[in-house]
């Protein structure tokens, strides 16, 4: 390796722990302004509420069944998990037992056909629960296709949301790097502008999209790719 090279070893592994740090910092701002803007942390919650709503009806009436939460109590119940960023796989058990809880033999058709289940089956079930009375073998095997179906689409509806969640915090996050690339290029260049009219502003806004996708492996990029020049140096030595 030549020693004139314009981009050295040490410079270049500087710059990818830069712009990592960056995009920490930036991850680290957004987590700051989250109680202040708690449209964040509600971020994907939207399909989850349509599912579990789909799968607590209220009875004749728009009453909420004996010894159940009504269906708003269990969306904000749930919402509140969600909130706090509780476990995932927490947030679903407990979801599935406030659906079963709302479960009786006045929403069993409703609910049966959100869970695609027969309806009459699911109201027998409901009936001998809430009577006390031992279930059959048949409606045994029908509650089992319940819960199962119910887990089914309680998985699909969280994992969906957390994917939504991820990917616009890092958007934000993103747009959050970018703003302090740009501010930081504008001090450097003695104000706006200056910087606005030179190319440092579309490097500014590179090194912002960057800076999130490498925070969490700007460490390890930096030291791997330290070892690789050093190996090639080693290599072409005469």
């Amino acid at each position: 390796m030549q020693a004139n090279l314009p981009l050295s070893q040490l410079s270049l592994t500087q710059i990818i722990s830069a712009i990592g740090g960056l995009g920490t910092a930036a991850f680290g701002l957004l987590e700051a302004i989250k109680p202040v803007c708690p449209p964040i942390n509600r971020t994907g919650f939207g399909g989850i509420k349509r599912t579990v709503s789909s799968l607590t009806p209220p009875e004749a009436g728009a009453r909420p069944p004996i010894n159940a939460l009504p269906q708003a109590k269990v969306v904000q119940t749930l919402e509140s998990n969600w909130v706090n960023g509780n476990d995932l796989g927490s947030q679903k058990a407990i979801a599935k037992s406030l659906i079963k809880l709302h479960l009786s033999a006045g929403n069993a058709a409703t609910l049966a056909a959100a869970a695609n289940v027969d309806p009459a089956q699911l109201t027998a079930v409901a009936a001998s629960m809430a009577s006390g009375t031992a279930l059959t073998q048949s409606q045994s095997d029908a509650y089992s296709r319940f819960d199962l179906i119910v887990t089914a689409m309680l998985d699909e509806c969280y994992q969906y949301a957390d994917q939504i969640y991820r990917n616009w915090t890092r958007a934000l996050a993103a747009v959050i790097a970018v703003v302090l690339a740009i501010a930081g290029g504008c001090i450097v260049d003695g104000g706006w502008s200056q910087f606005a009219h030179s190319r440092d502003l579309g490097l500014a806004v590179l090194v912002g999209l960057l800076a999130t996708p490498l925070a969490p492996i700007a460490k390890d990029l930096s030291t791997a790719l330290a070892t690789a020049v050093n190996t090639m140096q080693l290599v072409k030595k005469p």
